[in-house]
C-alpha cells in the first residue's frame, strides 16, 4: 500500500515539467502514492502529519525508466564482459538459457529488480527472453511485483533447447500469453503491464511473427522486438516485409536500431514506433553506431535501457552518459573531417535527462502518469545526494547525469512507496536474498559447464546459416494466403 503522506524538501528539484521547471530548494507533497502538490518552498508543509525526507544537499527529480532491461540475466554478472553479439548469442544467450528453471529466473529477476530499484530506476520495459514453461513467466512477474518496480513484462517468444520442453509448439506459448493475461493482468494496473517480446526477426518462419503481432493487437497489449541490433546482417530486419503485411504496429518498441537504413527509419516514423538505446551493449558487442541521431533527426523520442549486466552497468546514468559523450563525439565528426574545431555542444544534459525520463514514460504507455514531477502523476521519484559532498555544483543537471552512480541515489519512492532510504533498500532481507543468487548461480556454473564451446569457425557458420534462413523466411510474406 502506498504510505498515507510523505513530504520531500530540502533538495534542488528538477521536475522535469515544462511550467514548473526547476525549483533551487523546493518541496514536494506525496499523497495516496500520487503527487499532491510542488512548492516553491522548503518548508511549506513542514505543518503536515508525514514522513519527512530531507533531500538537503542532494537533488530531487522523476525516478528513471528503462525502456529495456532482462532481469534474467541478472545473475550472470559481466560473464560477457568480453564477447562480441554472436559470442554471446551462441554461449550466454541460447547456451545458459536452454538451462535456466523457474526457481533461477525467480532469484534473477528479484535481483535485477532490485539492483535497478536501488540505481533509481523506477520503471523497467522488462524484456524475457527465457521463458522455457508457464511457470517461468509467472516466476519473472511474481519478482518484479513483490521488488515494488513499475514494470511491463515482455513475455518473450524465443525458443531454447529446453529439456524436457514445456511447450510443443508455437500456439501454446500464444495460448500461454493469454492465460497469464487473463490471471494476472486483468486489471488496468499502472504498476504491472504485459506484453510480448517478438520472436527475432528473420530467426522464425514468417508467418509466426506475424501471429505473435497479431497475438498484440488482439489483446491490446504492448510489443517490442530486437531491431537491426546487427550493422551488416539481414538478421532482425525484415521491417519492409512487416510493413507490406500492415504488421508495424504504432507503440511497437524498437530495441538498439543501429543497422537500419535511411527507408527503414522512415517506416518506423510513418507507424509510430518507438526506439530504445541500450549504449553500453550496443558499443561493446559490435551492434554499430548508436541510434539516438537518426531517431532524433527524425522527430522520434528515444529511450534508453541497460540491456543486462552481464557486461554493462545496471544503471541508467552509465547510459546516459555513455549514450550523450557517444552521441555528441559522432557530431563533432562531420568538423574533424574537414580540418575545422567544433564551436558548441549540440546535445545538452537535459536531453539524456529526457531520454531517461518523459521519453521513456511515453515508451512505456505511461506518459500521463509519469516521468515527471508534475501534481496529480504517480509519486515516483529519486534523490540523489552525491556522497563526496564538499562542494555544491556550478551545473546540478550536469552533476546528476555526467557525475553520478547508484551509490549516490539516496532516496527512491515508486507510487509513494518509500523503497530505498539513506542510500539503503528498504524491505528485503539482502543477506538471504545474497544466498539464494548464490545458491542459483553455483546451479546455473554446474549446468552450463556440461554445454559445448564455439570456435570462431563454428560461430561463423551457425551466423551464415542463420542469415541465409532469414532470407527465406523474409520472402515467405509475399507467399500466396
Amino acid at each position: 500500500m502506498s504510505a498515507p503522506r510523505t513530504v520531500i524538501s530540502g533538495g534542488r528539484m528538477m521536475t522535469m515539467d515544462d511550467e514548473l521547471g526547476d525549483l533551487p530548494t523546493g518541496s514536494l507533497l506525496v499523497e495516496g502514492g500520487r503527487i499532491a502538490a510542488v512548492s516553491h518552498a522548503p518548508d511549506t508543509f513542514d505543518h503536515l502529519d508525514a514522513q519527512f525526507v530531507d533531500a538537503s544537499g542532494g537533488y530531487v527529480l522523476p525516478g528513471l525508466i528503462d525502456t529495456h532491461r532482462h532481469t534474467w540475466l541478472a545473475l550472470l554478472r559481466g560473464i560477457s564482459g568480453d564477447q562480441s553479439l554472436v559470442e554471446f548469442l551462441a554461449t550466454t544467450f541460447h547456451g545458459i538459457g536452454s538451462k535456466m528453471e523457474a526457481a533461477d529466473l525467480a532469484i534473477a529477476s528479484t535481483v535485477g529488480a532490485l539492483e535497478a530499484l536501488d540505481a533509481g530506476v523506477t520503471t523497467v520495459f522488462d524484456c524475457c527472453d527465457c521463458v522455457n514453461s508457464p511457470d517461468h513467466a509467472r516466476a519473472n512477474v511474481e519478482a518484479l511485483r513483490s521488488a515494488g518496480l513499475r514494470h511491463v513484462y515482455a513475455y518473450g517468444m524465443q525458443v531454447y533447447d529446453y529439456r524436457p520442453p514445456a511447450f510443443t509448439g508455437h500456439e501454446q506459448r500464444l495460448g500461454d500469453v493469454a492465460r497469464l493475461r487473463a490471471d494476472c493482468f486483468a486489471s488496468d494496473d499502472p504498476m504491472s503491464r504485459l506484453g510480448i517480446l517478438y520472436s527475432d526477426f528473420g530467426t522464425v518462419p514468417f508467418d509466426t511473427t506475424a501471429a505473435e503481432i497479431r497475438h498484440v493487437r488482439d489483446l491490446g497489449i504492448a510489443g517490442a522486438s530486437h531491431t537491426g541490433a546487427a550493422t551488416g546482417s539481414n538478421l532482425l530486419r525484415g521491417l519492409r516485409e512487416l510493413n507490406d503485411r500492415s504488421l508495424l504496429l504504432p507503440g511497437h518498441l524498437h530495441a538498439h536500431c543501429n543497422g537500419l537504413n535511411d527507408r527503414e527509419w522512415q517506416l518506423l516514423v510513418d507507424s509510430g514506433a518507438h526506439v530504445t538505446t541500450s549504449p553500453e551493449t550496443e558499443l561493446q558487442m559490435g551492434m554499430g553506431p548508436l541510434p539516438l541521431r537518426p531517431a532524433l533527426d527524425r522527430g522520434l523520442a528515444p529511450g534508453i535501457g541497460t540491456d543486462s549486466v552481464i557486461c554493462g552497468s545496471g544503471d541508467l546514468f552509465s547510459q546516459m552518459r555513455i549514450a550523450l559523450q557517444h552521441q555528441r563525439c559522432m557530431d563533432s565528426a562531420p568538423a574533424h573531417a574537414s580540418g575545422t574545431v567544433p564551436l558548441s555542444i549540440g546535445l545538452g544534459v537535459r536531453d539524456a535527462l529526457m531520454w531517461a525520463t518523459r521519453n521513456g514514460a511515453e515508451i512505456v504507455g505511461l506518459g500521463n502518469r509519469i516521468g515527471s514531477l508534475t501534481p496529480g502523476k504517480q509519486a515516483d521519484l529519486i534523490v540523489v545526494r552525491p556522497r563526496m559532498d564538499l562542494v555544491r555544483s556550478s551545473h546540478p543537471a550536469a552533476t546528476v547525469v555526467l557525475q553520478s552512480t547508484a551509490a549516490d541515489v539516496d532516496t527512491v519512492l515508486v507510487d509513494g512507496v518509500v523503497r530505498k532510504r539513506g542510500g539503503k533498500l528498504a524491505g528485503h532481507d539482502l543477506d538471504a536474498l545474497r544466498a539464494r543468487a548464490e545458491a542459483a548461480l553455483d546451479r546455473i556454473e554446474r549446468a552450463a559447464a556440461t554445454l559445448p564451446t564455439y570456435s570462431r569457425e563454428d560461430l561463423h557458420g551457425w551466423l551464415t546459416r542463420a542469415e541465409r534462413r532469414a532470407t527465406v523466411h523474409y520472402a515467405q510474406a509475399y507467399a500466396p494466403h
